[in-house]
């Protein structure tokens, strides 16, 4: 009886009704859909892992079978005793909820959310016997940069830069009395300027349990979605977001040290940091947004992260579209949701988007499929491994696309900015180094 009362509470004071605002809720679900564990909900309700191969993971309860596609993002699954019981997370709490509310409280709870109206207090952490990240890991201000300057091929122009100059750090082992083992220290903050965490670096070593040569990185704790940023007191015109600070730091070398703000994703991209990057963004833009170059890696995970950021902006930024993201790798669909259902206002995107297509380089129409408008929705298939294969040209073409639905949605804030020979600014870095290494040491 005290569950029930609970729940009608929470209906009745905090959730507005879905038809006041449809966007809130597919936003809300789409969250849901990313960011759960599919598996471990599963475990946690009883069932058991009976079956593992590719892409697929089948789970047992009885006589209930429900099969994980894994491999999709965000999973999907299908229930091998109803063929109609398939989709995605959200659909599979859904069909097993008392209604569409007690879902959406269900999938929240199964990726640890509160309703985002909602102000809880933070609990506060008993202080006894508590010890930092800077205390158990012996982390100091940057003296010893030589994983930087000779792994990374950073200047020490480019660390003492307004940008970067004390903002990363070593850290010493314990034992290292001597101070001999240098690891890089980058930390990831919140958007007050409190460090939340760090990652640290060092050259691949050999592990003494299999003899094979591995990376060094290291995560000092859990709190993974704060990001490395550049110095939030620069004069910014614009805003580079990269994959990791290495990037950043050679982006800022080889541009000539821009008068740019840089954040770096760590990675694994996903709602959680896509929050923290815009509150950044909010924070060193002011009212009015300053423009976003994604300098993200040049393969189809960069793409796929170039297509969640524009996705996730569009949302935040427009009272019209929803955008959603289908991924079954290498397809990634987009689907565009119109709040008012106008049809005239999804065949003008839809048109727009493709005489784009048709306008732009040589042999772009090959690989970019036509935008196809229904009639509730606009969709657009994306087949990133295809268009990463033409090599060079699929520099050209990505940054098209992009900027064309940046110039539809976005009104061109957005852009898109690759390496222009290697896979990531750091690869980029080093190659016209060890090039420019090369030109000195020729014989006259």
């Amino acid at each position: 009886m005290l569950k029930f009362q609970q729940s009608e509470i929470f209906y009745t004071f905090i959730m507005k009704n879905y038809s006041e605002d449809p966007l809130h809720y597919k936003q809300l679900i789409a969250q849901i859909n990313e960011e759960v564990n599919f598996s471990g909900y599963l475990i946690s309700q009883g069932y058991q892992l009976s079956k593992k191969s590719t892409g697929s993971q089948e789970f047992r309860k009885d006589d209930k079978r429900i099969v994980l596609q894994v491999k999709r993002q965000p999973v999907t699954y299908f229930n091998r005793n109803n063929s109609s019981d398939k989709g995605r997370f959200f659909k599979f709490i859904h069909t097993r909820s008392l209604n569409f509310y007690e879902a959406i409280k269900s999938g929240l709870d199964a990726i640890e959310r509160t309703y985002p109206t909602v102000n809880t207090p933070t609990p506060q952490k008993s202080t006894k016997n508590f010890i930092s990240l800077e205390e158990r890991y012996n982390i100091q201000p940057l003296t010893k940069s030589v994983y930087l300057t000779e792994e990374r091929h950073v200047s020490q122009l480019t660390l003492q830069s307004e940008a970067f100059k004390d903002r990363i750090f070593n850290a010493f082992h314990v034992n290292d009395n001597q101070g001999r083992i240098a690891n890089i220290a980058l930390p990831k903050y919140a958007t007050d300027g409190g460090i939340k965490n760090y990652t640290l670096y060092n050259r691949p070593y050999r592990d003494r349990k299999d003899g094979k040569m591995k990376k060094f990185r290291l995560f000092l704790n859990e709190r993974y979605e704060y990001l490395f940023v550049s110095n939030p007191e620069v004069e910014a015109e614009k805003v580079v977001c990269v994959e990791s600070g290495f990037d950043a730091m050679a982006y800022h070398e080889l541009h000539g040290h821009p008068n740019a703000f840089y954040i770096s994703m760590s990675g694994h991209i996903d709602s959680r940091k896509l929050e923290q990057f815009f509150q950044w963004n909010k924070v060193v833009s002011g009212p009015t947004p300053l423009p976003i170059h994604l300098a993200l890696d040049h393969d189809i995970e960069g793409m796929r992260y170039d297509l969640m950021v524009l996705s996730s902006y569009v949302n935040r930024r427009s009272d019209s579209v929803f955008m959603e993201l289908d991924w079954k790798r290498p397809i990634m669909q987009l689907k565009l949701n119109y709040q008012s259902k106008s049809l005239i206002a999804m065949e003008r995107d839809a048109d727009f988007i493709n005489r784009q297509i048709g306008s732009g380089p040589e042999g772009m129409t090959q690989v970019f499929d036509k935008v196809i408008c229904f009639k509730d929705k606009v969709i657009w298939e994306l087949n990133l491994e295809q268009i990463h294969q033409l090599q060079e040209a699929s520099r050209t073409f990505w940054q098209r696309g992009m900027d064309i639905l940046s110039q539809c949605f976005l009104k061109d804030v957005l852009k898109i900015d690759k390496s222009p020979t290697h896979k990531d600014w750091n690869d980029e870095l080093i190659s016209v180094k060890k090039k420019s290494d090369c030109r000195l040491v020729q014989p006259w």
